[in-house]
């Protein structure tokens, strides 16, 4: 499973593990980076979030937690599509 997060971030799956990666140039050409790896989709979320507000260019309190809002936004808007493709399979499978 591939999610899609923004320009620069995505989260990979495979049988084992869940994975951050970043995009990259190499020798000219754009490919995806493995940065981090987990065994659960909640600790991939959770540690991505996270980045996402450090890596942010909050200086005070109030811009971090307004990083936070907007980080916490982008994952919702990311992961929705993904959700709605489970539930209609689930409905598929139920009718079937």
């Amino acid at each position: 499973m591939m999610i899609p997060i923004n320009d620069q971030l995505r989260i990979n799956s495979d049988s084992r593990q869940w994975m951050i990666e970043r995009k990259r140039l190499r020798k000219g050409k754009e490919s995806w980076e493995a940065r981090l790896y987990f065994g659960t989709l909640e600790a991939c979320l959770k540690d991505l979030g996270e980045l996402m507000v450090r890596t942010s260019k909050a200086n005070t309190l109030v811009d971090a937690l307004k990083e936070v809002e907007k980080v916490t936004a982008t994952l919702s808007q990311a992961l929705t599509p993904q959700i709605d493709g489970v539930l209609e399979a689930i409905g598929r499978e139920d009718q079937q």
